[in-house]
């Protein structure tokens, strides 16, 4: 479990087997396909890694709120469209609970290293940016 300080809203996050199911029911979709699609463009894009954290907060606790409610939750003051520490806190806190490097299967080696230059592709992105 991660705590992340997202909009000024400190969500805990868990992920777990249980978080694919959270995902694929609330939005229909698997949670990796939408990871990949989130960095496939120049800037990642944010709104899937809202719900990718929104997923993970309904792991660690099911009294979060329904996305859209929980969207609500934060504070209008604090957002930034392409917050790059915002996706940094997500990515962060998904590749370290979504991602475990553990000794066991290539699958989760080869998911691991795609997760890892996704991550070095956010830091890029962020720094462009940045730099706007």
């Amino acid at each position: 479990m991660l705590k992340a300080d997202i909009y000024g809203m400190e969500v805990p996050m868990q992920g777990s087997p249980y978080t694919y199911l959270v995902y694929r029911t609330e939005f229909g979709r698997g949670i990796l396909a939408d990871i990949q699609e989130a960095y496939s463009g120049d800037v990642p894009d944010m709104s899937i890694l809202l719900q990718v954290a929104w997923a993970m907060a309904r792991t660690f606790d099911d009294a979060v709120p329904p996305y859209a409610d929980w969207l609500r939750g934060f504070d209008p003051k604090e957002f930034a469209l392409g917050d790059a520490r915002a996706m940094e806190v997500i990515d962060k806190a998904a590749s370290a609970e979504l991602f475990r490097v553990r000794k066991t299967g290539k699958a989760k080696r080869r998911i691991a290293r795609a997760v890892g230059r996704m991550a070095q592709r956010i830091g890029c992105a962020a720094d462009r940016v940045l730099a706007r």
